[in-house]
């Protein structure tokens, strides 16, 4: 009978326990939640990061406030997400750079990207290969036959050793068989300016920064390097068009929780995340921005980071990519 009653008692216990648990996820959110921005006030990455954030505090009720935490190419911000507490209280706004790119060819960051669960990913911002307005080709295939014209004479600026732009560049080499030098500069904008004052021949950048020089033909676009063709750019076909899905690439944006946050609070923010970015007027302001609406749930977003991941490893150990 003693038996009985301590066995009844044990089961009570675990059924009260079980409607705790239940009761947490319901609960969740039950106060704000920090979005980690970890680039500067003002950039479009912060306008970004707050449109998308006021969607997803209207659907999970209550606000997603944007902090920005600056520094070290995005790890600072990134890094205080990776060892924040697993709660769904904390979580982080990315790019393509910090997410795949830094931790190949800086192996001493003081965190791990498997330190942190993808919640989805969000946008992409559209990437092209620009040549001077010297350069005579209009296409990739034509400016291939151009390089190989002119070996080692050819040059292409980026915005720093180790970005995307500089690994598609060489991506670019090693399949074309050609030899153009490496630039780097500080930023996009410098690599833009570049390519317009004809210093170098070509460079790979978004859109945002070199729409105006191209309506103004200061610069020529050859490939846009997205699967779709831009929308302001129709004319401008992809490279897998041309025979070269190897250079497809983009920048896009991811967000993030701690790793060990558990699996129902991560599932209800990438719904949230799902959500803002179904919505029609969030998506108009963002495509003023020149981000295109591209979201993926938190397993696909893992699958394709992964395969993102391995795709750039392989250049950056052709190629011999650190950070010196």
């Amino acid at each position: 009978m003693k038996s009985q009653k301590l066995q009844a008692f044990f089961v009570c216990i675990s059924l009260l326990f079980a409607a705790s648990l239940v009761f947490a996820a319901d609960d969740y959110p039950n106060k704000p939640i920090q979005l980690i921005c970890p680039y500067a006030v003002g950039g479009v990455t912060d306008l970004s990061s707050r449109l998308i954030a006021e969607k997803m505090g209207e659907y999970l009720k209550q606000p997603v406030i944007v902090v920005n935490k600056p520094g070290a190419g995005a790890a600072l911000g990134t890094g205080f997400v990776a060892g924040s507490k697993p709660d769904g209280y904390t979580i982080v706004t990315t790019w393509t750079g910090i997410s795949v790119l830094v931790p190949l060819i800086n192996p001493n960051l003081p965190f791990k990207m498997s330190d942190l669960a993808p919640i989805g990913k969000s946008v992409v911002l559209d990437m092209l290969m620009l040549v001077n307005k010297d350069v005579p080709a209009k296409t990739i295939p034509e400016f291939i036959a151009y390089a190989k014209k002119n070996p080692k004479k050819l040059s292409y600026a980026t915005a720093g050793v180790g970005t995307l732009p500089h690994l598609v560049m060489e991506q670019f080499n090693m399949l074309a068989g050609t030899d153009l030098q490496h630039i780097p500069n500080n930023s996009e904008l410098q690599a833009v300016t570049a390519v317009v004052g004809k210093h170098v021949h070509a460079t790979v950048v978004g859109l945002t920064v070199s729409q105006s020089h191209i309506k103004t033909g200061s610069i020529r676009a050859i490939a846009t390097l997205t699967e779709k063709r831009a929308p302001d750019l129709p004319n401008v076909a992809t490279a897998a068009e041309q025979g070269y899905p190897a250079l497809t690439a983009s920048i896009y944006n991811l967000l993030f929780a701690p790793g060990k946050t558990p699996p129902h609070i991560v599932k209800k923010l990438e719904a949230a995340l799902e959500y803002a970015m179904k919505d029609k007027d969030t998506q108009q302001k963002l495509n003023k921005m020149d981000y295109r609406v591209d979201f993926l749930n938190g397993k696909d977003a893992k699958d394709f980071l992964n395969k993102e991941t391995q795709k750039w490893s392989s250049v950056v150990k052709k190629a011999n990519i650190q950070i010196k």
